[in-house]
């Protein structure tokens, strides 16, 4: 079998509305020995970091204001949930990367239907974006980063195999947020093929899938776009869809948290096994406070869920991490990345202020796929007989966070010392090469600066650890 794009480039060594588009992109240098493979992670318990490189992309015009609609904003390139490499980096510093953006701007406001969820824009459709990344100076001195150039190489929205264009409303399913315009004086139409995309994977031919939050999903692609077909849990239903839609997902996955659903995809080295892991515990209180969270693998010859396993948020190494755990507030998932067999780096992050990446072995973890206890809302493991996924710190983020919150406000926000740093929303993870990973964040196209003056514009950043 072919082996992955990602895991293959792995072998040889990520703006915001029309106002504020700028992204920048960092590096990540792991130090010690410089590799980011199995063994070097097996014997370092972790790595210190350093930003090394940036580049501003070039100010994109994803969807253009329509003065027909009341309220309607443009939108720039911003909202990216995922980045991939496409071409590994040259020794002159050359490489390509793979932007993903979520389903656009949107926010909750009180209409005479009570609260509602409006789309700012709803000619936006998820998109995807290529970029050719070179360096514009090769030598760092005086600690300064260097600088990177970003050309748009290309962007593609997606669509059905009826040529049907992809949006980011939802399916209109009994639980689904209505939809209204931007003034929420009306609903706009649900799109049974609707997704909000967050993890994406690039296969060696071209080829790639997708992670969605609405259902959750996953979602087999075409190079150029085309969604052949969607994995949803058992028991729900598209059927008004013209992509194929096979329902064969663990059913207890549509018990999502309203926006927590697939929220990363990873992919293994010989393309054989696609991880989707969710965002946070299910819709459910008692999961909520066991910190337990779900990741699936779902083998791609035979199209069905094969594994699934138990991360559990908050410090590995805490007493009473496995038989009571220690949850911080609102952890959240949110990014991951293969790097070898049955191996993962996750990026965690709390509402508590913390960021930090876990190497995450699956080997000697419980697979509880078809177990039908509420293992979700255990907090005794050993009790219960599951073995959670192993995870190892990497690296703690936390000195980085000031310096992430300067560059993705463009110095507006400059944190004191000891102040806590929370929700900047790192969202994309990428191995670059053995000495590199790639790091990005989700600005939310800048939606609450545009509505309160108070709020600082947010570009859309990447960062390197040292």
């Amino acid at each position: 079998m072919a082996h992955s794009h990602q895991s293959h480039l792995l072998s040889k060594a990520a703006a915001a509305l029309h106002s504020s588009s700028v992204v920048v992109v960092f590096f990540i240098y792991w130090l010690g020995t410089g590799e980011a493979t199995e063994t070097v992670l097996h014997n370092v318990k972790s790595f210190q970091c350093e930003i090394v490189a940036s580049a501003v992309f070039p100010e994109i015009i994803l969807a253009n204001e329509d003065p027909t609609v009341v309220q309607d904003v443009p939108v720039a390139l911003g909202g990216i949930s995922d980045i991939t490499i496409e071409k590994s980096v040259t020794d002159s510093g050359q490489f390509v990367i793979r932007l993903l953006t979520d389903r656009g701007p949107s926010r909750k406001i009180e209409t005479a239907r009570g609260k509602q969820r409006v789309f700012l824009n709803p000619a936006f459709v998820p998109t995807v974006l290529v970029f050719d990344i070179s360096e514009c100076s090769h030598h760092k001195s005086g600690g300064e980063v260097k600088q990177l150039r970003a050309e748009l190489q290309c962007q593609f929205s997606l669509q059905s195999p009826s040529g049907k264009v992809i949006t980011g409303r939802s399916n209109g399913l009994e639980g689904d947020d209505s939809i209204s315009n931007p003034s929420g004086e009306g609903l706009v139409v649900p799109d049974v093929n609707g997704i909000d995309p967050e993890g994406c994977i690039l296969n060696a031919d071209g080829t790639f899938w997708l992670s969605e939050e609405y259902r959750p999903s996953l979602l087999c692609c075409e190079s150029d776009g085309t969604v052949i077909k969607r994995f949803i849990p058992a028991g729900v239903k598209l059927s008004e869809s013209d992509i194929k839609v096979i329902d064969n997902l663990p059913a207890h996955y549509a018990n999502r948290r309203p926006n927590r659903g697939f929220e990363s995809l990873a992919v293994s080295s010989d393309e054989s096994t696609i991880w989707a892991l969710m965002q946070s515990p299910f819709n459910d209180q008692a999961a909520e406070r066991s910190g337990n969270v779900r990741l699936l693998g779902f083998d791609v010859e035979k199209e069905k869920p094969m594994y699934e396993y138990i991360y559990r948020l908050g410090d590995p190494t805490a007493v009473d991490f496995i038989t009571g755990g220690v949850v911080p507030d609102d952890g959240k998932l949110c990014a991951m990345v293969s790097i070898g067999p049955k191996n993962l780096l996750v990026l965690e992050q709390s509402d508590d202020g913390d960021a930090k990446i876990y190497r995450c072995k699956l080997g000697g973890a419980t697979n509880v796929l078809g177990d039908i206890r509420k293992i979700d809302q255990v907090r005794d493991l050993v009790q219960a007989g599951v073995r959670p996924i192993k995870k190892t710190l990497v690296a703690d983020l936390a000195s980085l966070l000031p310096s992430f919150a300067l560059d993705i406000t463009a110095g507006q926000w400059q944190p004191e010392v000891g102040e806590q740093v929370a929700g900047l929303k790192l969202e994309g993870l990428a191995v670059l090469d053995n000495k590199h990973v790639i790091l990005v964040n989700d600005n939310d196209f800048n939606v609450d600066s545009l509505f309160d003056e108070n709020e600082v514009k947010r570009r859309s950043c990447m960062w390197v650890l040292s």
